[in-house]
Formats: structure tokens, C-alpha cells, sequence
């Protein structure tokens, strides 16, 4: 079996090791999220050097060890524009580290790499991105299961009809119907029941043009803060940096 491949990928996460070498997180786009180690990309003239940038967009040569890949060459197809925009870079840790921790090693999630390149394209362009933020994490937590899809009753699998009542489940933050609810159940915003559902349903670009008030958005925040609190069972580390300012 050849271990040697080549593919392209987004870093999401990056950390040094000893005094020389690096270990990236790469979200590939055909073989899941992996771990490279690049040997010597500290140095000032490895060969590495720029390449291996929080969300650079890079095509990689690859060995593949026991435990990590070994990076061998990394051509960098872009990167993200430097910026002194503060909002911007908090968006930016925190979508890294959300993206790290739902996505497993060597899983592969069906159209999460090309999700991350389209929110990235986005957020240079810098346009909206409190929604753009809310859209991706909507979509993420959609393609990796956490989130079913919020037209349906999560513990019947019946339709929901508006008409009633739609409850929130205590026990993983879901919509539920009148039916299959209990007396613990809060109820839910239709309002909020239909933005996400919109989310789901439609393209990123769409997504970001929806017209919201301030009060629509802290309602999407709180909670999808609820969703992520139930999966991790405590906030992201990247949260308390973002709430600054959201």
C-alpha cells in the first residue's frame, strides 16, 4: 500500500513542538480532517515558511506514519489577508476551534471543507458576519449530526405544524411538538424555528443576506451557545474572547 498522497486542505489548528518542528491540522478536502507534523517549519528558512498559517488554503505532499502524517512539501494556494480588524480575528479563532473539536481525526464529513472555504471567502470580504458566523455553525453542527433538521419534531420525526406550540427539550436544546412535550419544555420562538430551519435549507450566500434585528440575533446566539454547551458540556475556550464582542 503506497503511503505517500497529496491532497488540499484548510489549517485549523496549528501548534510547535521542541524547538523546530510544527503540527498542523489540516480539514482535507477528500480525506477527512488529519494531523501533519512538518519537520523543521520553525525554522526561518525551512521550506515551510508562510505556509503553515492559521486557514491557509494549501495543497500537501504527505507520508503517512503510524501516528502522524509527515508533511513533505506544502504549496500555499492562498491565505487569509492580514487585518487589524479585531471582530474579524475572534470569528476566526473561534470557528478554528469549533471546527477542531466537532470534526474527529480522519473523519470525513461531506461538504464540510467546501462549508469552511465559502465562510472563509466570506469573511474576507467581510460583509455581514455575525450571520455569516451563525450560518456556518448552523451548517457544521447540521453535517455532523449534532443538529437534526429543525422542521421536524426531534423526538417523533413528525412534521412540525406551526399552528401549535413548538417546545425546546431540555435534554439536548431540539425542537419538539406539543405532543411529545413535557411540562419542563420551554417553548420556543416560531421566529427562531423558522431562521434556522432557513439556514439548514439554503446556500451560505443566501444566508448572509437575511435582514435580522439585534434581538433576532442574541436569540440565534443563546442558543446555539444552549446546542454547544450540551455537546462539549462547558464553553469553547475561543467563546469568552468572542462575546466581546457579539
Amino acid at each position: 500500500m503506497n503511503k505517500h498522497f497529496q491532497t488540499t486542505g484548510l489549517i485549523i489548528r496549528k501548534f510547535d513542538i521542541n524547538e523546530a518542528d510544527r503540527i498542523i491540522t489540516v480539514l482535507t478536502d477528500d480525506r477527512g480532517k488529519i494531523d501533519c507534523i512538518a519537520k523543521g517549519g520553525r525554522r526561518l528558512k525551512s521550506k515551510f515558511c508562510g505556509r503553515l498559517e492559521l486557514f491557509s488554503h494549501i495543497r500537501i505532499n504527505c507520508f503517512q506514519g503510524r501516528d502522524l502524517s509527515i508533511l513533505n512539501e506544502a504549496q500555499l494556494l492562498s491565505g487569509l489577508t492580514e487585518t487589524k480588524e479585531i471582530k474579524k480575528h475572534r470569528i476566526l479563532f473561534y470557528i478554528a476551534e469549533l471546527t477542531n473539536k466537532l470534526i474527529q481525526r480522519d473523519q470525513q464529513i461531506e461538504g464540510a471543507y467546501p462549508l469552511l472555504l465559502e465562510t472563509l471567502r466570506n469573511l474576507e470580504i467581510g460583509i455581514k458576519m455575525d450571520a455569516l458566523l451563525y450560518s456556518y455553525l448552523i451548517k457544521l453542527l447540521t453535517l455532523t449530526g449534532f443538529l437534526p433538521q429543525w422542521n421536524k419534531c426531534s423526538a417523533c420525526g413528525n412534521p412540525l405544524d406551526l399552528e401549535y406550540p413548538v417546545m425546546r427539550s431540555l435534554a439536548h436544546s431540539n425542537p419538539i411538538c406539543h405532543c411529545c412535550a413535557t411540562t419542563s419544555d420551554k417553548k420556543i420562538d416560531i421566529g427562531l424555528i423558522k431562521w434556522i430551519n432557513y439556514m439548514q435549507k439554503n446556500p451560505l450566500s443566501g444566508n448572509v443576506r437575511i435582514k435580522a434585528d439585534e434581538a433576532q440575533y442574541e436569540s440565534v446566539w443563546q442558543w446555539l451557545k444552549n446546542i454547544l454547551t450540551d455537546i462539549f458540556q462547558k464553553p469553547i475556550k475561543a467563546q469568552e474572547f468572542l462575546e466581546l464582542i457579539i
